[in-house]
């Protein structure tokens, strides 16, 4: 299969940036008075998509994935199978008639080194797979499955979503919170093009309704970004499926997009269990890897969701049939300081600053200050107590390091073994020594660069003790 042609279905996937492209130019002709400008960029982005995808070009050659593609500049990128470190699959509704999908192959570098195909038949990816194996000499697992076609469905462990699962899994999620953030960033970013006659009037407006009224708008809205959250979560994650067999983990779901992800499972950098606050309360848990992708690649496929949601009882049970390097059951966490309740109260107090350009707008928003003022107050003390019951640290089967945080109401419990571990770092100022205090920083791989998770305000003691541990291995 050489010098191939992606399938003509592939310049769909060009439409989404290309219409966004056009927007985003239309709101600045707008601002700078040039809207002569828009139809012209328009033709020349669409002409400019069209010939990338005559002179985008792969092959699948017996020891490498090549691609060939530029207009201007000709670029190849060469990628040994044993090389790669990921196939992820995914194929949309409307392409599944045609038996086709998109394909995207990485072997954790750079996003220059990324391979996406996004329209080929789907015998693409197994000859990928097959290649894949054969280099990395393990073909005679790969003819041993082949051979067993009876046997295909008995894995070493499988997890199915069920519908109750999902309707927790959606009905506890923040999503619609991030959704208002998302759009309240939107209006900041393109306030500009909104008349400022539409915002005097909605100022006017709101500031002639009563607190009440405006709280009463507010849920309406957490509401509607709720349903949504709600909706688009049970359509990302329908169906997920999620099977271990000889040595690789498999997850898919999706409605519209069917994802697929084959990973090895010695590529897992850490494993991690997260609670928000909700979850916190009904006692359950929404279980995640960190894997070696690339910068391209979102924090979904970064750090993927493979259990989506295990009440308390089943949670070691099932993903220890999953992993080998977890505990039965939950850790006892150490390092927690009292001291620490108030310097997280400390450090998080500037969010008290935010509701101060409602006192530039009049004394008529003197009561809607107040109210949010107390609320906030009410966090801000609260996340110094959540922050502390959930951190710290613990070494178990003496080369696992579990380390336990919390951001934003979010629980997260990380277990990572020594060998992932990239470096440790104790940080201590003279301040903090004073109190006997330490954070204690761990640098593992993540995506194509390296991430931390951090334990802040611990006891110094219990973090050097895991810092001479990390030393002497």
């Amino acid at each position: 299969m050489q010098n191939k042609l992606l399938n003509p279905l592939a310049l769909l996937f060009g439409l989404k940036n290309y219409f966004s492209q056009v927007i985003s130019i239309l709101l600045l002709s707008i601002w700078i008075h040039f809207i002569w400008i828009t139809p012209i960029f328009a033709l020349f982005l669409l002409a400019y998509k069209i010939i990338s995808y005559f002179t985008y070009r792969y092959s699948i050659l017996d020891n490498q994935l090549l691609i060939k593609h530029g207009i201007f500049f000709k670029k190849e990128i060469h990628m040994p199978y044993e090389k790669i470190q990921n196939i992820h699959r995914k194929q949309w509704f409307f392409l599944k008639p045609f038996n086709l999908e998109e394909v995207i192959v990485d072997n954790a570098s750079h996003a220059d080194s990324n391979i996406d195909l996004v329209a080929v038949n789907e015998n693409v990816a197994q000859m990928l797979e097959h290649k894949r194996l054969i280099a990395n000499n393990d073909i005679a697992e790969d003819i041993s499955n082949k051979a067993k076609d009876d046997n295909h469905n008995k894995f070493d462990a499988q997890y199915n979503i069920s519908n109750h699962s999902m309707n927790l899994f959606a009905a506890t999620s923040f999503r619609g919170l991030f959704g208002i953030f998302i759009l309240c960033e939107f209006y900041q970013r393109y306030s500009f093009a909104i008349s400022s006659k539409y915002k005097d009037e909605v100022f006017n407006y709101l500031g002639s309704k009563g607190i009440i009224i405006v709280i009463i708008e507010f849920l309406i809205l957490l509401i509607i970004a709720f349903i949504v959250s709600y909706v688009s979560i049970w359509i990302q994650y329908y169906r997920f499926t999620l099977t271990k067999k000889d040595g690789y983990l498999t997850f898919s779901r999706g409605l519209l997009k069917q994802e697929t992800v084959k990973i090895k499972t010695n590529r897992i950098q850490s494993i991690n269990f997260t609670q928000n606050i909700i979850r916190r309360l009904f006692k359950i848990t929404t279980v995640k890897i960190t894997i070696i992708s690339d910068q391209k690649e979102n924090t979904n496929t970064k750090d993927p969701v493979i259990i989506p949601v295990l009440n308390a009882k089943k949670l070691y049970p099932i993903t220890n049939q999953f992993f080998d390097n977890l505990p039965k059951e939950e850790p006892k966490i150490f390092g927690k300081r009292n001291y620490s309740i108030w310097l997280f109260i400390r450090n998080s107090s500037w969010i008290l600053l935010m509701p101060l350009p409602l006192l530039l707008n009049g004394t008529s928003w003197l009561a809607m200050f107040i109210f949010i003022e107390v609320i906030l107050l009410g966090l801000v003390i609260f996340n110094g107590f959540y922050r502390h019951v959930h951190n710290g640290v613990k070494l178990i089967k003496n080369d696992v390091l579990v380390i336990e945080n919390c951001r934003l109401f979010n629980r997260q419990l990380h277990f990572i073994n020594w060998h992932r571990i990239q470096s440790i770092t104790l940080r201590e100022s003279i301040w903090m020594q004073k109190k006997n205090l330490s954070h204690l920083k761990i640098s593992e791989r993540r995506g194509d660069a390296s991430g931390e998770i951090i334990a802040k305000y611990i006891d110094l003691d219990v973090a050097r003790s895991i810092y001479d541990w990390y030393q002497n291995q």
